[in-house]
């Protein structure tokens, strides 16, 4: 049988940057971040920021995505778990995760707005 565990660093990171690529090919709201991401990148640009500003910006509008995929990934586990029937408690977690992207969006790009203009 085989492990689940990753043994070594090149592995882990391969298999971190599959799943990335394979949220980035079947969720929309993924890439809808990592156009977010360009986008506010290349405000900060135009912007004529430092490029320790615009790294900032860069960083913080990863944290959505971050979040993100977070949420991608839990709502396809308890869609796996509890199937295709509506239930409550689904509905309320899958609610409490887009609260939790919603704040993240706020926070993240919140702060890339504060680095960019002010």
């Amino acid at each position: 049988m085989k492990e689940w565990k990753n043994k070594g660093l090149f592995a882990k990171t391969f298999y971190s940057l599959n799943g990335l690529r394979s949220a980035f090919v079947n969720e929309k709201a993924v890439r809808q971040e990592a156009f977010g991401t360009a986008a506010a990148t290349l405000l900060a640009i135009a912007m004529r920021r430092g490029c320790g500003s615009v790294f900032l910006v860069f960083l913080a509008s990863l944290f959505p995505m971050a979040i993100e995929l977070i949420n991608t990934a839990v709502e396809e586990f308890v869609d796996a778990h509890f199937g295709p029937a509506y239930r409550e408690e689904v509905r309320a977690i899958k609610d409490t995760l887009s609260a939790a992207v919603l704040l993240a969006l706020i926070i993240g790009y919140g702060v890339c707005l504060k680095i960019i203009f002010f």
